[in-house]
């Protein structure tokens, strides 16, 4: 059974989602895929936020970028990209998420990503259930 996991990772403030963006895709994920070999999950997706291409000030006076919704407040969208991995099977994340520990691989991926995200919770998700138009209730 396959295993997923997402990712809600938040763009570091002073980076234009752009910005962010090339980071995520040129730097950061070669050096996943560098560093984790034979572990990388069978599928890493990143789902990026669309966000205004100009920046508004807010209360704080830093730019902002906000989301593109089709629904709700833009300002409620803080997170920049939903990422999901996919895994065989537990072992398989396990194995994975051992892979940073290796030394100094941690201290590598960890400093690298703070180039670019600002935070990024984690979280298993084990019941994934999708409603079709074919779909019964």
């Amino acid at each position: 059974m396959t295993i997923r996991v997402l990712m809600l990772v938040y763009r570091r403030p002073d980076l234009t989602p752009e910005q962010f963006r090339k980071h995520y895709e040129e730097i950061h994920m070669p050096l996943t895929r560098e560093i984790a070999g034979d572990t990388f999950p069978i599928s890493h997706i990143r789902r990026y936020i669309p966000r205004s291409a100009s920046s508004q000030n807010s209360s704080d006076g830093k730019e902002q970028y906000p989301a593109i919704v089709a629904g709700g407040n833009p300002a409620d969208v803080q997170v920049d990209c939903v990422t999901e991995l996919i895994f065989r099977d537990k072992e398989h994340l396990q194995s994975y998420f051992e892979m940073p520990h290796a030394p100094g691989a941690a201290a590598r991926l960890e400093a690298e990503a703070e180039n670019f995200a600002a935070k990024y919770p984690t979280i298993i998700v084990e019941d994934c259930m999708e409603t079709t138009p074919a779909s019964t209730v």
